[in-house]
């Protein structure tokens, strides 16, 4: 019998590409396994760049976690400050009043200002110091010495002063409420006092508000300037109707600029000095007020919020909602937000560049500010199926972790593992999480993104059908039941013969 060369030349043609890729895999070329697809790498001699993911924005919203706008520091966050120091409680002042006691002598006194923000003195008993300048102080003595003393002669000295304060918190060694004694103390001093941060911290928050409800004010703040302890606060009584309101921008815009002290102008006050409040008549007011609006009505649940298990089902069914539509990840939206009580602006420092020596990130701290110092992410990652080494593992203290890396450190995939079947589970808010596609292997071939692992993840590295087939070919040709062939306790009685029987000595 004689093969036709035609059909041989066709043979060959169609071999040789097979045997080629075949020849090429078992010589060690830069290609991917195709006989174990959970060896996964890039394996190119060409060098790429790709961006690592810090949010998924398929199932992730944007949203800004802080109470306002953060911006970058300005050049006014970098000047000193010079507002002037305004008394508070717990401060202690020096009052020294000529002739008050004794002719000839000078009275000295000694006095923590009290919390209702009085100071008291002899004679004159309870003398309001809260919210005053030590001039002022001095000034408000002075006027309640009129008719008793001719030409006061009065000395008020600051001793202590507490009341201009930060509050630093976060990752830093020493949290804590401190004191405020100079007026260039900058973030850079505040870290150090504290005992310093962590060598990989990459921001840090300086936090300034501003209250734009006179009411949220101590009352001793609320009165005009020269109105003093004697006379009752009572008597001060808001504005009119017709006063315009504080503007929030504004507000934040005077939050900006050192050299003004920030706050609502005395405008928004009137104090009636002249005469007694008018009597209100209560049942005009019931006449006139217009009745009040009816509550409004709670906003409809977001898709996926209403689950019941249905008995007959043997499974768990979301209720519709009304005007459901869209992606069931869309999160219900948050009923109407009230009117703010504070104007807030936060400052972000980039402490990196602040450690290195950028005088631009060395932000001025002023009087009531609040620094946080940006922890690291800290808590638990979960990777399971088919893995090595399948459990938690804890975020790194410093840097992160990718998707890819935390594989790695999980021991890799098991023979059966499919990396273009991962799925990611993320919690995206209270009580409600998302799951995403994600293919490792494209990962690593550079095609895609590495993604960046918080807190709570969940990797399920998947397989399918075909897995297993070809975990039992590749098994088949092991090279310890083939080319090096190695003995082990199938074959070892047949070379060596049967271990000895175990026996017994007897006396």
């Amino acid at each position: 019998m004689t093969i036709p060369v035609l059909s041989l030349r066709r043979l060959a043609r169609v071999a040789a590409p097979a045997a080629f890729a075949v020849i090429a895999a078992m010589g060690g070329c830069e290609v991917d396994n195709y006989m174990d697809p959970s060896q996964t790498g890039y394996f190119e001699t060409t060098p790429t760049t790709m961006p690592v993911l810090s949010r998924l924005d398929v199932i992730e919203k944007e949203v800004n976690r802080w109470g306002g706008p953060v911006v970058a520091p300005a050049a006014s966050d970098l000047a000193a400050n010079d507002v002037e120091y305004k008394l508070e409680p717990g401060d202690i002042v020096r009052v020294e009043i000529y002739e008050l006691v004794a002719a000839g002598e000078t009275s000295v006194n000694v006095r923590r200002v009290e919390q209702n923000g009085t100071i008291r003195l002899p004679t004159l008993y309870d003398v309001r110091a809260g919210g005053l300048t030590v001039q002022g102080l001095q000034e408000e003595i002075e006027r309640r010495l009129e008719g008793l003393i001719s030409d006061p002669l009065v000395t008020v000295v600051l001793e202590e002063g507490r009341s201009y304060r930060y509050i630093l918190y976060g990752g830093i060694a020493n949290a804590g409420v401190y004191s405020l004694n100079q007026p260039d103390f900058r973030v850079l001093d505040a870290i150090a006092l504290a005992g310093g941060t962590l060598d990989t911290t990459q921001r840090i928050y300086v936090i300034r508000n501003q209250s734009l409800d006179e009411g949220l004010e101590p009352s001793y703040r609320r009165l005009p300037a020269g109105r003093g302890s004697d006379e009752p606060i009572d008597s001060v009584e808001p504005a009119s109707a017709g006063t315009p309101a504080g503007d929030i921008e504004s507000l934040i815009d005077a939050l900006d600029r050192p050299s003004t002290a920030p706050g609502l102008t005395g405008s928004a006050f009137r104090f009636r000095q002249d005469q007694e409040p008018p009597a209100i008549d209560i049942e005009a007011l019931e006449e006139a007020a217009p009745p009040p609006p009816p509550p409004a009505a709670p906003p409809p649940p977001g898709p996926g919020d209403q689950w019941v298990f249905d008995a007959t089902r043997q499974e768990w069914v979301r209720l519709p909602t009304a005007g459901e539509g869209g992606d069931a990840l869309d999160v219900a939206e948050s009923p109407e937000d009230t009117a703010p009580l504070f104007a807030v602006r936060i400052i972000e420092v980039d402490y990196q560049r602040l450690k290195r020596g950028d005088p631009n990130q060395n932000v001025v701290i002023r009087p009531g500010d609040y620094i946080f110092v940006d922890p690291p992410e800290a808590g638990l990652v979960y990777i399971g199926g088919n893995i090595a080494r399948p459990g938690p593992y804890d975020l790194p203290t410093v840097g992160n972790i990718t998707l890819s890396r935390l594989v790695t450190a999980a021991g890799e995939f098991n023979q059966i593992a499919v990396p273009g079947r991962v799925d990611l589970v993320r919690k995206i808010g209270p009580h409600r999480e998302a799951t995403i596609r994600v293919n490792i292997t494209a990962i690593r071939n550079r095609a895609e993104p590495d993604i960046i692992m918080r807190e709570g993840d969940h990797v399920i590295i998947g397989t399918d059908f075909w897995a297993t087939p070809l975990a039992v070919i590749r098994n088949g040709f092991r090279a310890n039941y083939g080319f090096g062939f190695l003995l082990d306790r199938n074959f070892g009685n047949d070379v060596f013969g049967p271990p000895p029987e175990s026996f017994r000595f007897s006396n």
